[in-house]
């Protein structure tokens, strides 16, 4: 006999509350990830800083300073057939727009490049309450991404100071609603993933260097020269020997023939360098 097709199968329904439920607070940062890159199950404050300092795919790009949150689409939608009943047809498309508390030339610009590349998304709250999906697994996954996107004004108008927000574009509104998940963090990520500030190294005169910020010129040589020079050869690509640095004069001195380079973030950062990428 032919087996029978249960077609009665439904969905559970829970209406039940949480024995300790939490205080869904206002969202202060956002973590962008790869698709299909994860936080890990036991996620500490060492291992999320370790990755917002990682090469490829596994790092994580954190955007602070949520300071507005505006919801736009992601509704239930129903439609009706002659004077049949309201009928649910699907989900809006969804898209959700953080106000950051200050103009960043570096994330727009990043953010316009990247044009329309997938992230996957979690949201951060004011309580360290991660927000993502549910995906099967063990690991909290973030929200599949269309895209990401950011808008700014970044002069002050007669009314308001410069301003920038970022829009997430939903892949999956349906998905963010029947699979929403969230983690508590015991300690605070929101300054553990401040993200890398583009930077180069320059060279003034013969051996003698100077580090700037990409974007507007910043000397940082005063911040980074140090730890430089105490790292040396394992921050430094090329032929190089030797490195010192001169805090009077505010100069990296570094021994060496050819293209001298800073190796990759992964790599700064496991010499108590943070922050900064050469471009």
């Amino acid at each position: 006999m032919r087996p029978l097709i249960d077609l009665a199968a439904s969905t559970p329904l829970y209406t039940g509350i949480s024995e300790c439920p939490i205080n869904y607070d206002k969202i202060k940062m956002v973590v962008l990830v790869e698709p299909g890159t994860k936080l890990p199950k036991s996620l500490t404050a060492e291992k999320l800083e370790e990755m917002a300092h990682a090469d490829g795919k596994l790092r994580c790009y954190g955007i602070k300073d949520v300071v507005e949150y505006a919801k736009n689409g992601g509704e239930i939608q129903t439609a009706a057939v002659g004077y049949g009943p309201e009928e649910i047809t699907g989900v809006s498309a969804r898209k959700d727009t953080f106000t950051l508390k200050k103009f960043n030339p570096v994330l727009h610009a990043a953010l316009t490049l990247a044009g329309n590349k997938e992230w996957d998304v979690y949201l951060v709250d004011d309580e360290n309450v991660v927000y993502g999906i549910n995906d099967g697994t063990e690991e909290l996954a973030g929200f599949p991404m269309a895209n990401v996107y950011s808008n700014a004004t970044p002069h002050p108008t007669s009314s308001a100071k410069p301003s920038m927000d970022v829009t997430l574009s939903y892949a999956n509104p349906k998905q963010a609603i029947t699979k929403f998940d969230f983690i508590k963090l015991t300690f605070d990520p929101k300054k553990l993933t401040l993200g890398l500030m583009p930077v180069e190294l320059k060279k003034t005169t013969d051996g003698k260097y100077k580090l700037y910020e990409a974007v507007g010129g910043t000397d940082v040589t005063r911040i980074y020269g140090s730890l430089i020079a105490t790292a040396g050869t394992a921050v430094l690509s090329g032929a190089t020997t030797a490195a010192t640095y001169d805090a009077t004069a505010n100069v990296l001195t570094i021994a060496g023939t050819g293209d001298v380079r800073l190796k990759s973030p992964s790599v700064l950062f496991t010499n108590n360098i943070k922050g900064i990428e050469q471009v």
